[in-house]
């Protein structure tokens, strides 16, 4: 077993141990929150009570004197003679206006939901991050330190009943961990601005803050475990906590206004994440700094007990950690404009039910309760509010489990409709998803010329009349008894078709099915008139290659490559433009016209939800549509550059992807200056090997990296998958893994690179690629 196994078993066994003596205490005594002073006659007399948790019915008021401590001497009780405080006992006895004996059994009172209830479930949420957060991001460095935080806070949450009730450990551990949380989050947060921004803050007065923590610490078991401690030392080592912490906070605030006025103003990833990092610090730390701490070291009593503000500590951890481990850091404004927006919705139905709440329960309340009352009500419908759309998705495969598969399958087929460019890709991936979609017995997607047909079949279906249906006009083959046809495009060149059968079932499509169809044609649309030009640009190249001399010759041809790749870019150019000029605000005007034909309205209810239906359908089209725009035309080349442009689809496709990216970038700053055409070559590398990668690989983990070395630019793609034999690349057919390959052979060819190819069935494939540094790369 190592060294950090050992650390963590040990650690958890010290938890138990601490959680079991606290527990026991929490159970075995009640909270009282009685506390006494010396009077002139040396009587101790009771100051001051805590309303908050002790119940009138407990016959006690201030400036009752202290007989007995469970039929003892007061002051052999060493709650009041350390603590100044009547803790840890099954009774007492009082003397009231000189002469009134009263004894208090303290065994009717119940646990304290402030002191027992709330932080219970406050540790186990502290833990619970502590421990997803170690066993799930061990990778980062940063995400350790936030686990640390994390188990900070849940000890000081699970000293707290302790020390409320006199524990002298309770006490020791809740100043000292509550002195460390400000420390600990310092070093998180240089920790995480390094890793995340590569932003180095100073860090050599960490070694003394810690140090400074660990000598309190030891004075503090000096001081606390002696047996008559002086209660002013006491007072002092508690306020004296309470200014560090108050201090550590302010420091760490002032450290994120510096990087904000350094930074902020910069458009950047690194200007958000500060951004957000300050305001959810001080969301965080505010209430419990001004309304608990502060107060009480200024006036002498909190305005609200911290044990209620102390709950807002963990948002700024409960937030990143969420963040960190789905993987949405870089979404992390949207995600807390997200939450703010669902605050403000969620501040009416609060003040209400707050309101009838305290009305009707009005002799039972007070201002705190109150109060306490309206952040929790506010609390949970944030959280019910902010889950909605999350539950909803998790829930509509069993509330509309039709829907359901056809929007997933329209998500499936969308996505390879992006990256399809042959026909033998059109019916292994788009018509076999179609027809087991619907259950039909068969499709066909037909290809009208002026003098030939062509079909791509899937299923069982009837060729010979699929071509009597599409040579004859449109309104005879809508009444076909079998079949059903759908007009996919309409060019000079060729028309095409969709060509579905009757389902499985002997039925027709239902009108719900037709919809989801016609959704799909608008992606076949695009997708078929790519591939006719792929295919017909490809055949026009052949042809003229296998007019040249030789195979040497054809590779001197440079010319011949730009010219082919410039014409590839221009029709995607055109294409991505035509999608947004035209179909983009087709739909765009298309959902207004739906949404204002459900408002204007008084249609049935079925009628409303799928016009809603529709709208969703829309919505996804445009947002697919965008998607496709971008990988057709990857505009933020020349606005972030390279890298920046393959860290985006990265982090999109990272979130479909069935395996894990990782990309990094050392040293390619000289890259940035190339020119366009360098960078778009290098990115649609990266996009082909990605495109293998979700097509062929079945890896787990793919990496890429981009660096410079000994003059050269090297790109090195490496993934754990099924691998491939490649000699079979030699030669490949339409359709196949070895058409993208040759593609991306070709790219490298013109930048004047090298490619270098490791790959075997069984063991991932390991490609690396270089190309010189120096200027004219595209000659």
């Amino acid at each position: 077993m190592n060294r950090k196994k050992i650390v963590v078993l040990l650690s958890i066994v010290i938890l138990v141990l601490l959680q079991s003596w606290f527990g026991y205490l929490s159970m075995r005594y009640p909270y009282l929150g009685i506390n006494v002073e010396k009077t002139s006659d040396n009587q101790w007399a009771v100051s001051t009570i805590d309303r908050m948790t002790t119940p009138s019915s407990l016959d006690i008021r201030q400036g009752d004197i202290i007989y007995k401590i469970d039929e003892k001497d007061p002051t052999k009780h060493f709650t009041l003679s350390k603590w100044r405080a009547i803790e840890q006992c099954d009774s007492f006895e009082i003397i009231r206006n000189g002469n009134e004996h009263i004894v208090i059994q303290t065994d009717q009172m119940k646990n304290s939901l402030s002191h027992d209830v709330l932080p219970t479930i406050a540790v186990m949420i502290c833990l619970a991050s502590a421990i997803l957060l170690y066993s799930r991001v061990q990778h980062s460095k940063s995400a350790i330190f936030l686990a640390l935080v994390f188990l900070n806070i849940g000890i000081t949450y699970m000293s707290l009943g302790a020390s409320a009730r006199g524990d002298t450990l309770g006490k020791f551990m809740m100043i000292s961990a509550l002195t460390l949380i400000p420390i600990i989050f310092l070093h998180f947060l240089i920790v995480f601005f390094k890793e995340k921004g590569e932003v180095h803050l100073k860090s050599n007065y960490l070694l003394p803050l810690y140090l400074f923590v660990l000598v309190q610490s030891l004075l503090v078991i000096v001081w606390y475990f002696t047996p008559h401690v002086n209660y002013h030392l006491y007072r002092f080592t508690t306020l004296s906590s309470l200014f560090v912490f108050l201090s550590g906070i302010v420091w760490n605030i002032s450290i994120l206004f510096r990087l904000y006025f350094r930074y902020g103003k910069n458009r950047s990833y690194l200007a958000t994440v500060i951004r957000v990092v300050l305001y959810s610090l001080s969301i965080s730390f505010c209430p419990v700094m001004l309304l608990s701490f502060a107060s009480n070291l200024i006036i002498g009593r909190e305005l609200l007990p911290s044990h209620y503000t102390s709950w807002f500590v963990l948002f700024f951890p409960l937030a990143f950690a969420y963040l960190i481990i789905s993987k949405q850091l870089y979404d992390i404004d949207v995600v807390l404009r997200r939450i703010l927006f669902t605050i403000i919705m969620a501040l009416g139905p609060t003040m209400v039910i707050t309101g009838a709440t305290s009305a009707f329960f009005y002799d039972h309340f007070s201002i705190r309760k109150t109060i306490f009352l309206f952040f929790v009500i506010l609390f949970i419908l944030t959280f019910v509010l902010y889950s909605v759309e999350h539950m909803y998705t998790r829930l509509e495969r069993f509330m509309f489990p039709r829907k359901h598969m056809l929007q997933a399958a329209l998500k499936k087929i969308s996505k390879d409709l992006t990256s399809t460019s042959s026909f033998r890709e059109l019916k292994d991936l788009i018509l076999l998803d179609i027809v087991n979609t619907l259950q039909v017995h068969g499709g066909a997607i037909v290809f009208k010329y002026r003098d030939s047909t062509e079909m791509i079949i899937e299923g069982e279906i009837d060729k010979d009349e699929v071509e009597r249906i599409v040579n004859t006009d449109r309104e005879l083959s809508e009444e076909h008894p079998e079949l059903m046809s759908f007009e996919i495009n309409r060019h000079e060149e060729y028309t095409s078709f969709l060509i579905m059968t009757r389902k499985k079932s002997n039925t027709r499509l239902g009108l719900e099915e037709v919809q989801w169809l016609n959704l799909i044609i608008s992606y076949l649309a695009v997708s078929l008139e790519n591939v006719y030009l792929i295919r017909k640009l490809s055949d026009k190249l052949n042809r003229l290659a296998s007019q040249l001399p030789s195979e040497q010759e054809a590779n001197d041809f440079n010319w011949f490559r730009k010219l082919t790749f410039e014409l590839q870019e221009r029709e995607r150019v055109r294409i991505a433009t035509d999608l947004h000029d035209t179909t983009m605000q087709d739909l765009f005007f298309l959902k207004r016209k739906l949404a204002a034909l459900g408002s204007q309205y008084d249609l049935p209810r079925e009628a409303k939800d799928n016009i809603s239906s529709l709208i969703e359908y829309v919505e996804i089209i445009n947002i697919n549509l965008r998607q496709s725009c971008f990988d057709l035309h990857p505009y933020l080349l020349q606005e972030i550059g390279l890298v920046r442009t393959i860290e985006k689809i990265v982090e999109r496709e990272s979130y479909s992807a069935p395996f894990q990216i990782r990309f990094d970038a050392v040293g390619v700053q000289a890259l940035e200056r190339k020119d366009l055409e360098v960078k778009r070559h290098l990115f649609r590398i990266v996009q082909e090997l990605l495109n293998n990668a979700k097509k062929h690989s079945e890896a787990t983990l793919v990496g890429i990296r981009l660096s410079a070395n000994n003059g050269k630019f090297v790109l090195h793609y490496r993934d754990d998958g099924v691998g491939f034999d490649p000699d079979r690349l030699v030669a490949p057919d339409m359709g196949t893994s070895g058409v993208g390959m040759e593609q991306l052979r070709s790219r490298i060819l013109h930048l004047q690179g090298q490619l270098e190819l490791e790959a075997a069935k069984g063991a991932g494939v390991d490609i690396r690629i270089t190309f010189p540094m120096k200027e004219g790369l595209t000659a």
